[in-house]
């Protein structure tokens, strides 16, 4: 059976329950709920959510699309066709992670991945690839400093969503430029550090040089820019996500 580890107030969670809803598939999965279980999920090597397991093993976490769901139902597989596939799959991947996207922001460096093989297969698909398992060796050949730049955009996309999304759970209201100039720039690192910290394994802050604090700057400037549509954008997923859905 297909496993499928989401969050009751994750939107792309509930997304995927609708999907298979729709296409009459729930009673071929079961869900598990990392809110209830957070340290299984980590034990499995599960870094954001949805993520899906067969057998036990995490095989897809991070980028898929709608019909790949389906597909892992139907068929227990995706559709990767190579490697290269496979390497801009996890390049997605490591943008649709808050946990993943923070912790690659502060480093400066997507490299810092490259320790996770399991990571490195679910984030990308190369489970479903022939010669899958020589893909750890490629991504390794290929990911370094110099692919941090083409990934920055989007990774300071993820990081304002999730400080608006965080706001709007502590604050219970929309989110706006307004309230987060008046907690300051302080607030918004401290928030960043700690939430790109996993526990002391990586710990962001502890030498945090010139480059990282310019880094954390320029995520500051973008999220007072973008805060506001970001707010309401959260405020609309998070209303339409109904209560009790995963029971």
């Amino acid at each position: 059976m297909l496993e499928v580890y989401v969050h009751p107030r994750c939107s792309e969670s509930y997304h995927v329950y609708t999907i298979l809803e729709t296409e009459g598939l729930l009673g071929r999965i079961n869900f598990l709920n990392v809110e209830k279980a957070p340290f299984h999920a980590l034990e499995k090597g599960v870094f954001g959510v949805p993520a899906f397991s067969i057998n036990g093993r995490v095989v897809l976490q991070g980028y898929f699309e709608d019909d790949e769901v389906k597909s892992l139902v139907a068929e227990g597989r995706i559709h990767v066709e190579s490697l290269e596939e496979a390497y801009a799959r996890l390049l997605k991947s490591i943008y649709h992670s808050f946990t993943v996207a923070s912790a690659v922001y502060l480093a400066g460096d997507p490299s810092i991945i490259l320790g996770s093989e399991a990571y490195l297969m679910s984030a990308s698909g190369a489970y479903f690839v022939p010669e899958g398992g020589s893909f750890p060796k490629y991504v390794a050949e290929r990911l370094g400093p110099s692919v941090f730049p083409e990934l920055e955009r989007d990774l300071l996309r993820n990081i304002a969503g999730n400080f608006a999304r965080d706001l709007y759970w502590l604050f219970g209201e929309a989110p706006s430029r307004t309230m987060a100039e008046g907690l300051g720039e302080g607030f918004f690192s401290a928030w960043l550090f700690s939430r790109a910290s996993i526990g002391r394994v990586f710990v962001p802050h502890s030498l945090a040089g010139q480059d990282v604090r310019e880094r954390v700057s320029r995520a500051w400037s973008y999220v007072l820019g973008v805060v506001d549509k970001a707010g309401q954008r959260v405020v609309d997923e998070q209303r339409g996500i109904p209560a009790g859905w995963l029971g």
